[in-house]
This record gives structure tokens, sequence and C-alpha cells, in this order.
């Protein structure tokens, strides 16, 4: 890192800006988040940045121990280290919704951001007395996995022999999350097919829901200068 992009200063919240601060930087951490991805995945996924910008913030944060690169399969991972800013990037992504008037567009929000979110903002009283393995295709593919009280998402088909699956496009999926709509009305009007245990996947998008009931609070974004 250039001595340009750094606070001198002192102090952990400034040290820690030192890096995040980078543009990009988050975003990429944000991926590393649903589990591991090759280059060509992160670069997919947020194709402005370009290889070159993409290849200086990977090598920062495999340098500073944040990510690392499993060989022969070329995927970078988050360390331990990096784990440890899980929830305070998914905080800023809860703290961003409130910025948005937790107005979500379905023709560009990913729904397994959406869920990634969801990991933070649901009570885990809602989730302790139940155990799910979803696989969701909403336009992408995850996996919801519910275990012990705490909800995990993860890029990519459920490895489980038989796991329970929805299928929906990315606006149903927001709609469930939301509350605005209930998983009976989707399957309803053939917007959501399921599978498996269906009883558990209605009690995760309640959860869901009772989440963003919770954080209603809007706050106006900043006017663009």
């Amino acid at each position: 890192m250039g001595a340009t992009r750094r606070y001198g200063q002192a102090c952990p919240l400034a040290t820690a800006m030192d890096v995040l601060g980078e543009r990009w930087t988050v975003l990429i951490l944000r991926e590393l988040l649903l589990g591991p991805k090759r280059f060509t995945e992160i670069l997919g996924r947020m194709p402005s940045i370009g290889p070159n910008r993409l290849t200086d913030r990977l090598r920062t944060l495999h340098t500073i121990g944040v990510v690392s690169k499993a060989e022969p399969t070329s995927e970078y991972t988050l360390t331990e280290f990096g784990e440890g800013l899980r929830t305070p990037i998914i905080g800023l992504g809860l703290w961003g919704l409130g910025l948005m008037g937790n107005v979500v567009d379905p023709s560009t929000a990913r729904p397994d951001m959406v869920a990634l979110c969801m990991t933070e903002a649901t009570d885990p009283r809602r989730l302790a007395d139940f155990a799910l393995e979803c696989d969701v295709d909403a336009g992408e593919r995850f996996t919801m996995t519910v275990s012990d009280g705490v909800l995990r998402v993860r890029s990519g088909p459920s490895p489980a022999s038989s796991p329970s699956m929805i299928a929906c496009d990315a606006g149903t999926f927001i709609a469930l999350s939301l509350g605005s709509e209930t998983p009976s009305d989707a399957v309803s009007s053939g917007r959501l097919t399921t599978g498996g245990d269906i009883a558990a996947v209605g009690r995760l998008f309640e959860a869901f829901a009772d989440a963003a009931r919770r954080r209603t609070t809007v706050h106006p974004a900043p006017s663009p200068t």
C-alpha cells in the first residue's frame, strides 16, 4: 500500500481503513463471505473493477493474511483472521439497507446477498428449534443451512444428498424475505416451487420477515452533489 493510501494514525480504526477503505475491497470480501471463489468468479460479480485492480486488491489481502489461495483449485478463501470481518461487513450491508429506504430492486438485487444479510439480522431464537438444509435456485444457486440456531449461507448447490429445495425468481425470493408475500401464496401463484421440508422453509422465511419488520427505520440517502 502506497503512503498516499494511509491515514497515518496509530488508531485501530484508521489502520483497518487503510485496507478496507480502498475501493472494491469490501465488495471482494463480500463475495468471499459466501465461500471460496476463483479469480474469474469474483471478477464476474464485479466486472467494473477490472482484472488488474482485482489482482492488486487480492494481493494486498493475501499479504496481510485476510485471504488465502488454495492450490490446485486457485480458489481464494477467507482465513480465520479474515472471518473476523464477517459481522462488521454484513452489519454495513444492513446499515446500508436503511439508506435505501428498505426498497430492494429485484431487477438488480442478489438473493444470495439478501440471505447473507439475514444471517446477522435474524433473531437466533427464531431458528433454535429446527434444522434445515435448503438448495436455492433464484437466478443463482446457493444454499441456506440452519443448525443449532445459526443460519449459514454459501454459494453453490447443497452437498447434501437430499436437501430441501426452492426455485423462484429473484423478486419472489426478496418478497418472501421481506414478508410481503407468503410461501403458500407464492406456491399457489406458480412463482415458487418447493420440495423437502417445506414447513422448515416456511419458518425460515417467517424469521426473515420478522427481521425485516424490526428494521423498518428508514433514513434518507444523501443527495447527490
